[in-house]
């Protein structure tokens, strides 16, 4: 019996963050409300997403100010980020979160995502990352 998680991308180590558990979850938490209907790949590259922008010089230079940063990313503005923590998340999206903030990217160094559609750049279910 499988029970480990089946990678369809391949991953890539960018760097490590030191980060704490309400970090982690608020992480988490974004990713559930962006991808939680997505593969594990796809839970992953959204918290890459969050982490590159950590690491780029165009954005905040924390996970918390990124995510929460006006116009980003619409569940943190709506409150249901917010909602989502105070109702738990699966432990599949905590996973995904701890292994973003651990550095592992499915997507390289892509700073943004969409519903897939017009755009080119690493399509992973139901979203393209460029």
């Amino acid at each position: 019996v499988f029970t480990g998680v089946c990678r369809l991308f391949p991953v890539k180590i960018m760097g490590i963050y030191t980060t704490d558990a309400d970090t982690t979850m608020l992480l988490a938490a974004l990713i559930h409300c962006e991808a939680g209907n997505q593969s594990y790949d796809g839970k992953v590259a959204v918290g890459a997403v969050v982490c590159n922008r950590v690491r780029s010089s165009r954005f905040p230079n924390s996970i918390r100010e990124v995510i929460y940063s006006p116009g980003q990313f619409t569940p943190a503005g709506n409150g249901k980020v917010d909602a989502r923590i105070a109702a738990g998340v699966d432990e599949e999206c905590m996973q995904a979160a701890r292994d973003a903030i651990a550095g592992e990217t499915t997507v390289g160094d892509a700073l943004y995502f969409r519903r897939a559609g017009n755009k080119t750049g690493y399509v992973i279910g139901d979203h393209v990352f460029y």
